[in-house]
């Protein structure tokens, strides 16, 4: 049986040429705040705090408020105000131009380079800013992470634009091979699993013969499907965040949705947390504000675990939590919550099940027809 297989160039923006952008934008804040001092103004930061990802006041009130150091309008503005005033915004302040001073080097220094010695984690950066006179502004690897999304936010850039990458945690399996920009080839299979890249904006050229995607989010139920050759019987890509997907996982399925043209499906828990998981794919989360578009798989569908799947297979349900309730709650406030969503998760108070109980009454069931009947039938959302 012959096999369409599809060969997909990704354009790479011109990498100097956006360094020196970067640079540009660094050094005009810089100046722009020495200036504030001159004029014996308090110096402050203003910088989006990415409400348009469409995550509501409540689901961000966690992110930043005024005890950390934050101003915002009355009026709910997108804009947000770092000021140079009481202590602790003081050291925060200061955390965050050690970020821009570390980034400014870097980019001036790789403007032709692309290589690995560019990047670094944010763990290498925590540990050679202990050894710094600011070490007594970090006592935990979170702030650095939290100064790191404010200058990605300022700049309205990815963290691998500046240098910083996270360490994958995803996995694939599928036909799929991945073409990067220092000459090296990730070819996945359809009966083995390989991790995600770490930076998925290096790929530069996509091979598959898959027919969509299908994105669990346990890796569990991913190693099930696996084992059950899924990625074989139904030609797809499985993918698997292992619970909340990092930055790289997500670009991944952007990328494979978005150049690729692949349909993209979520298979998830039936409980608030596995369909927030499904959001974050779908819908981005407000910390990833500056570089959302490059997250973002707009077009993926929610395949299941649906209430009704519970009622037709007649699968128990589990009582809900005080924290299920409550997440239930916080997910009905955001702006992307349609009345489809709003049906399912106010039919999800009568209980929750995990994927896992819909592989009765076969071994095989998941694999040879829930899935493929699911996509059949078009019964997604």
């Amino acid at each position: 049986m012959e096999v369409d297989v599809e060969y997909i160039e990704i354009l790479q923006s011109d990498v100097k040429q956006r360094r020196r952008f970067l640079v540009k934008l660094i050094e005009d804040t810089v100046r722009d705040l020495l200036q504030s001092v001159d004029k014996n103004e308090s110096p402050k930061i203003l910088f989006d705090d990415g409400r348009n990802s469409g995550w509501s006041s409540n689901s961000s009130s966690s992110m930043s408020s005024e005890s950390e150091g934050f101003g915002t309008s009355s009026s709910g503005s997108r804009e947000k105000t770092l000021k140079f005033t009481a202590n602790k915004c003081r050291q925060k302040f200061a955390l965050i131009m050690r970020v821009l001073e570390h980034v400014h080097g870097n980019l001036v220094n790789n403007l032709d380079n692309n290589e690995s010695d560019f990047y670094s984690t944010r763990r290498s950066f925590f540990y050679t800013l202990k050894n710094e006179d600011i070490k007594r502004f970090v006592k935990r690897e979170q702030q650095v992470e939290w100064a790191i999304n404010q200058v990605t936010m300022m700049l309205e850039c990815g963290p691998w634009e500046i240098g910083f990458y996270t360490t994958s945690k995803g996995l694939v399996a599928g036909d799929l091979s991945l073409h990067l920009n220092d000459g090296r080839c990730v070819n996945y299979e359809q009966r083995n699993c390989l991790p995600v890249p770490d930076v998925v904006a290096n790929v530069t050229r996509i091979r598959t013969s898959a027919d969509f995607v299908l994105v669990v989010e346990k890796d569990s139920v991913f190693q099930k499907l696996l084992h059950d050759e899924l990625p074989a019987s139904s030609s797809c890509i499985l993918v698997t965040g292992k619970g909340y997907p990092d930055v790289p996982t997500r670009m991944l399925v952007n990328l494979l949705s978005e150049k690729v043209r692949l349909p993209v499906y979520a298979l998830v828990d039936a409980n608030p947390y596995g369909f927030e998981i499904m959001c974050v794919y779908r819908f981005g989360t407000l910390n990833n504000s500056g570089f959302r578009k490059q997250l973002l798989c707009s077009e993926m569908r929610w395949l299941g675990v649906h209430q009704e799947d519970l009622r037709l297979y007649n699968i128990p349900r589990v009582r809900l939590t005080k924290g299920d309730y409550k997440k239930i709650g916080e997910l009905m406030d955001r702006s992307y919550v349609d009345s489809d969503f709003s049906k399912h998760l106010m039919e999800m108070k009568q209980g929750k099940a995990e994927i896992e109980s819909v592989q009765q009454p076969k071994k095989r069931f998941l694999a040879d027809f829930y899935i493929p009947e699911k996509i059949r039938l078009k019964n997604y959302y």
